[in-house]
C-alpha cells in the first residue's frame, strides 16, 4: 500500500539522523468531520500557541505512478491559537482536493510546525526529472526566507537551480549543499531508491529540514542506456576541459573560458545541444575559420589555425581566450596582449553574468570616446602609462582605418562580396529534382568566402558602431533619446519584410514574388526541420494583426550640432572624419550586417534544402539527416563504400540520435573556467540586454520555429533565439520581445531597436522558463524588471 505524504514523514520520524522533521500532526477528513472540536484543541495544546503551516496529504497525492504535487493548496503562517483561522486554513486545504472530482475520507491534512530561520527552501530531485539523467538537481530560493516560493512557481524570488552529477557530490565546496546532500543521500538509503522528490529547507543553523518525500513519477519516460552513458561522457569532458585550460601555443593568455554565448554565441544560433548537422555546419561556414580570416583582414591579431568553437559532447563553447585575442589590433605588442587577454579572462571569470556582453563589459574591442574609462574599469591597472598610450593608439589606427574603409576590413569591400553571393545563388536553385553532391563543395567555398567572412566583418563594424555610439551618449554629445532616433531611423531588410509583408496581405504583392525574397527564411537558420516561410502554407495569409508600414524617420542634425560634433571629433583624433560621416558609418555598419546575414543565410538555407532532397533520394528522412554532420555528407561524394548510401548515412544517423540524446541529457554550465564546473553545475543567472526605455503590460505567447504566425499584435513574444528566421513577428505590431538568448548586439536587439520595441534579450534559462508559465508579463526596461502573473 502506497503511503501519504504524512505517512511518510512520520515513519521517517525515527529513522533520519541528517534531516530535521518539523513537528506535525495529521489527521483524515473522516476524523476532522466527527472531531473538530477536539483536533483544533489538541493543536493549540500541542503547538503552544506558535505559527504552524496547514498542509496537504491527499490519497492520491503521493502514488507511485503520478503525482499531484503542486496541486493543492497550503497554508502558511497559521496561529495555532486562533482557532478561526486554523478552522479556516484546514478546510480551504480539504476543499483544494475537490480539483480532482470526487474526494476520499482518507485524504488528510498535516498542521505542521513553522520554521522562519531559513537561508534557503526548495525541491531536489535525485535524477533530472525529463531525462533520468544522474544528477541531484536542486530548485531553491535563498532571498525570501520563506518555505514555498519554489513550490508555489513563485517567480519573483529568485528562484535557481543547481546540477551536481551524482558521482561528484564529494567535490561541493558549499557548506550548505553540502549538508543538505549528505542528507540526501542518507534518506535514499533508508527509503532504499535513488529516484526521490524532496521539498526542503535549510535553517541558518545550516541544519537540512525535510517537508516531504515521495518518488519521482516520471521513470517511465527515461532512456536508461543514456543515463548509463553520461558518467562516461562527463569523464571525457572533465579530461578535455582540463587540457584545454591550460596554455596554448602561439595564443596569449594563460587559461580560458569557454562560454556558450560569447563572441558568436552558438547557443543563440544553434542551440544548448544542437543536432550533428546544425553543429556542422555552423563550425564548418562560421568558427573553424571564417572568423579568424575575417579578424585578420580587418587587421586585428589573431591566433594562427586555431578554431573558436569546441565541442563537450556536442554542446557548442566559445574558447574565449581566442576571442580576446582576436579583439586586439595586430600592431599592439606580444606583451601588451598577454597582459589583457590574461585580465580579461579573469574578469569573465570573476563576472560570468557577462558572458554574453563581453564585447561591452569586458573587453575593450575598439577605441571609443569614453576609452580612459574603460581602461581604468577594464584593465584593473596592469598597464603602464606608456602601455596605456600603446594600447590607445594602436585601437585608435584600426578604428579610423575600418570607418574610412582603407585597409581590406572596409563596410564597402564586404558588401560587394555579399552582392557577389547573391548573385551566384540563382545557380543553386534545382531544376526538376537533379542534386549534384558535387555542388556542395563549390556552395560551402562561396558561402564562406563571399558570405561568411564579409559578414563577419559588417558585424564586427557592427559592435564597433554600437560602441562608439554608447560613448557618445556617455560622453554627453547625444541623449539617449538621440541615440534610439539614430538606430530607429536605419532602415535595414527587416523593414522591407514588414511593409512586404503588408503589400502581400493586401494582394499588391503575389506570394510568389513575396517568397523569391524572403522564402529561404527559417526559424532556426542551421536546422534543416525547421520550416522556411516558403514551406509554411498559410503564411502571410488571412488577418492575422499585420499591421502598418515601417516609417522610417532618418536622424539629421542641424549645422549648429554638426559643427559641434565636427569639433569633439577633431579634438579626439578623429581628424578625418566630420559629423555626417560617422552617421553615414553608423548607418552602414547597422544595416549591412543585417542584410550580409540576410544573404548568406540563403545560402545555407539551399545548401539544407538540397541536403533533404539528396537524403530524400535515398531514403532518408530530414530528422536522420539532421544527425550527420556535413562532413559524412560530403564524404559520400569523395570516397567509395561497400555499403549503398542509404546504409552508409543510416548508420550515421543512428549513431547521431544516440549521442544527441546523451548530449541533451548532459548539463553542463553556459559558462565553464575549471574542470570542478563540469560536475557540479549552477544556472547561469543572466542578466538581460533591455532595448528601448519603454514599458508594457501584456499578455505573452510564445513562439517555436514550426509555428504558423498566429494572432500576436499587441503581445510580449518569447522566443528561445535571437535568429532572423523569426523576423515576421515585427509585421504583427507586437508589443514585446523577450529571448532566452542573444547579445546587446544581437539580431534581435538590432531589431527591437529599429522597431522601438521594448524588449529583453538573453533573459537567461531561469528567467525565461518563469515567462513560458506566465499569463501576463509587465516588462520595464527603464528599470530592469521583468515580472510575470500566472
Amino acid at each position: 500500500m502506497t503511503l501519504t505524504k504524512a505517512q511518510t514523514l512520520f515513519s521517517l520520524q525515527s529513522k533520519v539522523e541528517k534531516f530535521s522533521i518539523p513537528d506535525f500532526q495529521f489527521f483524515d477528513k473522516q476524523e476532522w468531520d466527527s472531531g473538530q472540536s477536539a483536533i483544533i484543541k489538541n493543536i493549540k495544546k500541542h503547538f503552544n500557541g506558535g505559527l504552524v503551516a496547514i498542509r496537504s496529504s491527499a490519497s492520491d497525492e503521493d502514488g507511485n505512478s503520478q503525482s499531484m504535487a503542486g496541486q493543492y493548496d497550503s497554508v502558511l503562517n497559521v496561529s495555532a491559537d486562533d482557532s478561526d483561522s486554523v478552522t479556516e486554513a484546514v478546510n480551504k486545504v480539504f476543499h483544494s482536493y475537490q480539483k480532482n472530482g470526487k474526494r476520499d475520507t482518507a485524504d488528510e491534512v498535516i498542521v505542521q510546525e513553522m520554521v522562519n530561520d531559513i537561508s534557503m527552501s526548495g525541491v531536489i530531485f535525485t535524477h533530472d526529472l525529463n531525462t533520468g539523467a544522474p544528477y541531484y538537481v536542486i530548485n531553491y530560493d535563498d532571498i525570501s526566507g520563506k518555505t514555498d516560493t519554489v513550490t508555489s512557481g513563485d517567480g519573483q524570488h529568485a528562484n535557481r537551480t543547481l546540477y551536481i552529477h551524482r558521482g561528484a557530490a564529494h567535490a561541493l565546496r558549499s557548506e550548505r549543499f553540502q549538508q543538505l546532500i549528505d542528507a540526501v543521500q542518507e534518506l535514499e538509503q533508508i527509503m532504499d531508491s535513488q529516484f526521490l522528490d524532496i521539498e526542503f529547507a535549510v535553517n541558518k543553523q545550516l541544519e537540512p529540514q525535510l517537508f516531504q518525500v515521495r518518488a519521482i513519477t516520471t521513470q517511465p519516460n527515461w532512456n536508461r542506456a543514456v543515463a548509463r552513458r553520461i558518467d562516461a561522457a562527463l569523464d571525457g569532458i572533465q579530461r578535455f576541459v582540463g587540457n584545454r585550460l591550460k596554455r596554448m601555443d602561439g595564443v596569449y593568455g594563460e587559461t580560458t573560458v569557454l562560454g556558450q554565448m560569447p563572441d558568436w554565441n552558438p547557443a543563440e544560433m544553434i542551440g544548448r545541444a544542437p543536432r550533428n548537422l546544425a553543429f556542422s555546419l555552423y563550425e564548418t561556414l562560421i568558427t573553424n575559420d571564417a572568423w579568424r580570416i575575417a579578424r585578420e583582414r580587418m587587421h586585428y591579431a589573431v591566433p594562427a589555425g586555431q578554431p573558436l568553437m569546441v565541442s563537450l559532447a556536442g554542446q557548442p563553447y566559445i574558447d574565449t581566450r581566442l576571442s580576446f585575442h582576436s579583439y586586439l589590433p595586430a600592431s599592439l605588442s606580444p606583451e601588451i596582449s598577454e597582459k589583457l587577454v590574461n585580465v580579461w579572462v579573469n574578469k569573465l571569470k570573476e563576472n560570468p553574468q557577462l558572458h554574453d556582453k563581453i564585447e561591452f563589459d569586458v573587453a575593450i574591442t575598439t577605441y571609443s570616446f569614453d576609452i580612459d574609462q574603460k581602461i581604468e574599469s577594464l584593465t584593473d591597472g596592469v598597464l603602464s602609462a606608456d602601455e596605456i598610450a600603446q594600447f590607445k593608439k594602436s585601437l585608435l589606427k584600426i578604428t579610423l582605418d575600418l570607418i574610412k574603409g582603407t585597409n581590406s576590413g572596409g563596410i564597402d569591400s564586404a558588401l560587394s562580396e555579399i552582392n557577389q553571393l547573391e548573385k551566384n545563388q540563382q545557380q543553386y536553385i534545382l531544376d526538376n529534382g537533379v542534386i549534384e553532391l558535387g555542388m556542395f563543395f563549390k556552395m560551402i567555398d562561396e558561402c564562406i568566402r563571399l558570405g561568411t567572412i564579409p559578414f563577419s566583418i559588417l558585424a564586427r563594424h557592427g559592435f564597433i558602431a554600437r560602441t562608439l555610439m554608447i560613448s557618445l551618449q556617455r560622453r554627453g554629445i547625444f541623449t539617449a533619446d538621440e541615440i534610439q532616433a539614430i538606430q530607429s531611423g536605419i532602415r535595414t531588410v527587416a523593414s522591407d519584410l514588414v511593409d512586404d509583408m503588408l503589400r502581400l496581405q493586401q494582394g499588391s504583392v503575389s506570394r510568389e514574388k513575396f517568397m523569391e525574397k524572403y522564402g529561404h527564411l527559417r526559424p532556426g537558420t542551421y536546422d534543416i526541420l525547421s520550416l522556411r516561410y516558403d514551406q509554411i502554407e498559410d503564411f502571410g495569409a488571412g488577418g492575422n494583426g499585420i499591421g502598418e508600414p515601417h516609417i522610417i524617420d532618418e536622424f539629421h542634425l542641424n549645422d549648429s550640432r554638426k559643427e559641434k560634433i565636427n569639433r569633439f571629433l577633431q579634438d579626439e583624433g578623429f581628424e578625418e572624419i566630420d559629423a555626417d560621416l560617422l552617421l553615414d558609418y553608423f548607418r552602414k555598419a547597422t544595416a549591412g550586417r543585417e542584410y550580409g546575414k540576410f544573404i548568406f543565410t540563403r545560402t545555407v538555407s539551399q545548401m539544407l534544402e538540397m541536403i533533404a532532397a539528396f537524403a530524400e533520394k535515398n531514403g532518408l528522412s530530414r530528422d536522420e539527416i539532421s544527425h550527420v554532420p556535413i562532413g559524412d555528407i560530403l564524404s559520400i561524394a569523395k570516397a567509395s563504400s561497400e555499403e549503398t548510401i542509404e546504409d552508409r548515412l543510416r548508420d550515421v544517423a543512428r549513431e547521431g540520435a544516440e549521442f544527441h540524446s546523451v548530449s541533451s541529457a548532459i548539463r553542463l554550465p553556459q559558462v565553464l573556467f575549471d574542470e570542478a564546473g563540469v560536475h557540479v553545475v549552477p544556472f547561469q543567472v543572466s542578466q538581460p540586454n533591455f532595448i528601448t526605455e519603454k514599458r508594457i503590460d501584456a499578455e505573452c505567447v510564445n513562439l517555436s520555429s514550426n509555428d504558423t504566425p498566429p494572432d500576436i499584435t499587441g503581445k510580449i513574444v518569447l522566443i528561445e533565439s535571437a535568429d532572423p528566421g523569426f523576423d515576421w513577428i515585427f509585421a504583427h505590431n507586437i508589443g514585446g520581445l523577450i529571448t532566452k538568448y542573444g547579445g546587446a548586439n544581437s539580431h534581435m536587439a538590432i531589431r527591437c531597436a529599429e522597431f522601438t520595441i521594448p524588449a529583453a534579450i538573453g533573459c537567461g534559462e531561469q528567467k525565461y522558463e518563469y515567462c513560458l508559465k506566465a499569463r501576463k508579463i509587465s516588462l520595464d526596461c527603464t528599470a530592469g524588471l521583468i515580472q510575470t502573473q500566472m
